[in-house]
């Protein structure tokens, strides 16, 4: 399909002219503004939300508010086209990191399957938090007044809400290997990434052709440079769990004995 396939690109779901999201402002801080305060609420409430009645028909309403982000996606894709070039389904199929978190979240919500969790816990907490920090390498021609907007922020924010949402609530806690099978979860992923990439001009899934000083532009000694990168940032999120874990632990003890 043509990149100039472009119906209704001048209204609310089409897009403006590059540049036309400004990072670092408050159309940018208010949906980080705006999940903290639902996680400050939830952590707030957690027992009476994990006791409540109808907890499990809040997780099915989340998990279908993440199906609606990802499909809206592609319906906008389909009717409004978009401005990388030619190829537009093509170089648009979910195969990103913050795609897997998504897809995997909303199964993980409903399920409480662990592993499921455990692959949240990485690649969603270092994925879609990284795109929220940095969203002008991919969101850079909408801004409030476009769906656009709405819908790159809810499908970054709502599996990241949807994580910790488990961790509270739920206590589902990550372990060490799922590490490895989240990182194992990737590197299927960024198979076909290549390929497509390589195969599309216009494509650069997993980043594999964003502009990065001191990474060289080969995909496939990119992609083994981000695989290790990978593992080594996951390595550095268990490290900081379990100082967090460890930290938590020791508050614990000290307020018991204090009431000894």
């Amino acid at each position: 399909m043509s990149g100039y396939y472009t119906y209704y690109s001048d209204g609310f779901f089409g897009f403006g002219p590059p540049g036309t999201f400004k990072p670092y402002t408050l159309m940018h801080f208010i949906p980080l503004i705006v999940c903290a305060a639902l996680v400050f609420l939830v952590w707030k409430k957690r027992n009476s939300i994990r006791n409540m009645k109808y907890e499990a028909h809040l997780r099915y309403v989340l998990s279908f508010c993440m199906f609606l982000m990802e499909f809206g996606f592609y319906i906008r894709l389909l009717y409004v086209g978009n401005t990388y070039g030619d190829f537009t389904m093509m170089t648009r199929l979910p195969l990103q990191v913050c795609d897997v978190g998504m897809i995997t979240c909303m199964f993980m919500i409903t399920s409480k399957f662990p592993t499921l969790f455990g692959i949240n816990f990485f690649v969603t907490l270092f994925g879609a938090a990284l795109a929220c920090i940095i969203p002008q390498t991919v969101l850079t021609e909408a801004d409030p007044t476009y769906f656009r907007y709405y819908q790159y922020f809810g499908e970054h924010l709502l599996p990241i809400f949807g994580t910790l949402y488990m961790m509270i609530v739920h206590r589902m806690r990550p372990r060490y290997r799922d590490l490895w099978i989240a990182s194992g979860a990737l590197f299927l992923v960024l198979i076909p990434a290549i390929i497509m990439t390589d195969t599309y001009p216009p494509a650069s899934y997993m980043f594999l052709k964003l502009k990065i000083p001191f990474i060289p532009e080969n995909l496939y000694l990119r992609a083994a440079i981000y695989t290790v990168l990978v593992i080594m940032i996951f390595h550095l999120m268990w490290l900081i769990w379990k100082l967090f874990i460890r930290a938590s632990e020791k508050k614990i003890r000290v307020r018991q004995s204090a009431k000894t």
